[in-house]
């Protein structure tokens, strides 16, 4: 058998990453077909650098050698089964990971492995990879295997070992012992309630201690940055088994992503490289810089979020489809106007409710000075009825002036006749203010205005988390932003904070609301990073 042993990194780092591995066998052949078979073969490391083959980005067909970023997350792997990976564009980890668990397919019977994939289109692609790696394998050994494929069609491999390979968008019926979800930051942002499903459905569908990878490029505030949140710092060793070990790939480490063009920095961009060497404490090289100035010409801004150094430059880039983040962050949170404690006990306070969908629930405190709106307090709950968010108010211990509900909160429930205004009352809530009803992007336009006078305190997380992610709807099939808002669990309090708004504008002039309407009526279409 004729073998050719390749290896992208020393023996030195090879061993540094699996310790006690046994290396000798990734520098030289086979001695013996007996060898081969006792040594070779059974090594799961060697078979993924000397059996496999991929289409690379020059669209032709090579052997597939693990770069550093694959070797690195498979060795973390082997650490802790969930991985939680952040990368740079182009590192090679979806292709790693479903060459990686084609070949738990093979050599290991009776395996259910799922790849999770954004859209169809992207599970029509990850079917095509598994097809190549499966067609371009040596078949002497799928002989010795007894191995071949008894079920092929658009999203399923079935292999006569009793192993499968699923490529689907979710898996809630499923039962799985691999799964590897692929750009969940986009699913998030295009997909949300796809994205609650692979929560609630997908990773109930595999027992903890098996291998389950979820990767993507950053894609703004949404579930995939709590999740990295929650991961980073920590120690694998620390980790329970339905924790995620978190892992950064920066473009920094990507052998590819050097230049040899020379470009000629601007003030900011040496600046830029000084500030990222004296943090990461590494020096930048000429061709690196010359590489990163090109993707920026190419790029401008979403560089940081396509090809981060760092977790905070994977997580800075503004969201396209944002209706208030570029604005939230310039107008409150560079303002210093996030604070704890924001409460004073000389201003009245006023509760504004948000029944939503499905029983989602917000409230809002708030306190008014002069211009300034502050919110000082929020909660969100759901499948409660109104006795508990009533019973809420009362256990704060500042007293209640006035409770804005939305223009539906009179309509009469056909089970009890009575409306939701009616039922506040007779828990004991008299200064009931009912808001009329108003266009969503009218709405939006006063929350806009008003940004230039709100504070929130830091308590405050989910309203916090709803300026920065309330966006517009995803077209996914022509990809463009729609003009109407994404309902999902950030709309609920983005909802809240129009009320707030709408009861600030009351005194506004019809000249003024005029001119609002009219300003919302320009916008639709218009990214949330503009300033009226």
């Amino acid at each position: 058998m004729n073998i050719t042993n390749k290896m992208s990194v020393s023996k030195a780092e090879l061993e540094r990453l699996f310790p006690g591995c046994d290396s000798s066998i990734f520098f030289r052949d086979p001695t013996s077909d007996v060898e081969f078979m006792e040594r070779f073969l059974p090594n799961k490391l060697w078979r993924m650098n000397n059996l496999y083959t991929i289409v690379n980005k020059f669209g032709e067909r090579v052997p597939f050698v693990m770069n550093r970023s694959q070797l690195r997350v498979y060795s973390a792997s082997l650490e802790h089964p969930r991985l939680l990976i952040l990368k740079s564009r182009q590192q090679g980890i979806s292709t790693f990971w479903l060459l990686c668990f084609l070949d738990d397919g093979m050599f290991i019977d009776d395996l259910s492995i799922g790849l999770m994939a954004q859209g169809k289109d992207e599970a029509g692609t990850l079917l095509t990879r598994a097809k190549l790696g499966w067609n371009t394998f040596n078949g002497d050994i799928k002989k010795f295997l007894s191995l071949s494929i008894n079920k092929d069609n658009s999203d399923e491999i079935g292999l006569t070992n009793g192993s499968t390979i699923f490529i689907r968008t979710s898996f809630r019926s499923a039962t799985l012992q691999r799964l590897h979800i692929s750009e969940y930051g986009k699913i998030c942002n295009k997909f949300p309630e796809r994205a609650k499903e692979t929560k609630t459905g997908t990773l109930q569908a595999i027992a903890p201690g098996n291998p389950t990878i979820i990767e993507s490029t950053a894609e703004g505030i949404n579930d995939f940055k709590r999740m990295w949140d929650a991961t980073e710092g920590r120690d694998p060793k620390s980790l329970g088994p339905k924790e995620f070990y978190g892992i950064f790939l920066s473009w920094l480490d990507d052998p590819d992503c050097v230049s040899d063009t020379d470009r000629i920095p601007t003030l900011d961009q040496q600046k830029y490289f000084a500030d990222l060497e004296a943090q990461l404490k590494r020096k930048i090289s000429r061709q690196q810089r010359n590489f990163w100035i090109d993707q920026y010409q190419e790029l401008g801004e979403a560089t940081f979020q396509e090809y981060p150094a760092t977790p905070e430059e994977a997580f800075k880039a503004i969201r396209d489809g944002s209706f208030y983040d570029a604005l939230y962050k310039r107008k409150v949170l560079a303002r210093n106007r996030r604070l704890p404690k924001l409460y004073d006990e000389n201003l009245p306070v006023e509760v504004f409710m948000d029944l939503g969908m499905n029983d989602d629930f917000v409230m809002g405190y708030v306190q008014i000075f002069g211009k300034e709106v502050r919110l000082i307090n929020e909660y969100v709950n759901s499948g409660e009825g109104l006795e508990h968010y009533v019973n809420h108010m009362n256990a704060q211990s500042y007293p209640i002036a006035k409770v804005y509900g939305p223009h539906d909160i009179e309509v009469r429930e056909l089970s009890t006749g009575k409306s939701r205004k009616a039922r506040l009352r007779e828990l004991g809530v008299r200064n009931v203010v009912t808001l009329p009803r108003m266009p969503v992007q009218t709405g939006i336009e006063l929350v806009r205005a008003m940004l230039d006078n709100f504070w929130i305190d830091s308590q405050c997380t989910y309203i916090h988390d709803c300026f920065q992610n309330y966006s517009k709807e995803w077209d996914a099939k022509l990809e463009v932003w729609k003009d109407k808002p994404l309902h999902n669990e950030w709309s609920h309090g983005a909802d809240m904070v129009r009320m707030i708004a709408l009861s600030r504008s009351a005194g506004l002039t019809k000249q003024k609301q005029e001119r609002l309407k009219n300003r919302a009526n320009a916008a639709v279409g218009i990214a949330g990073g503009i300033a009226f």
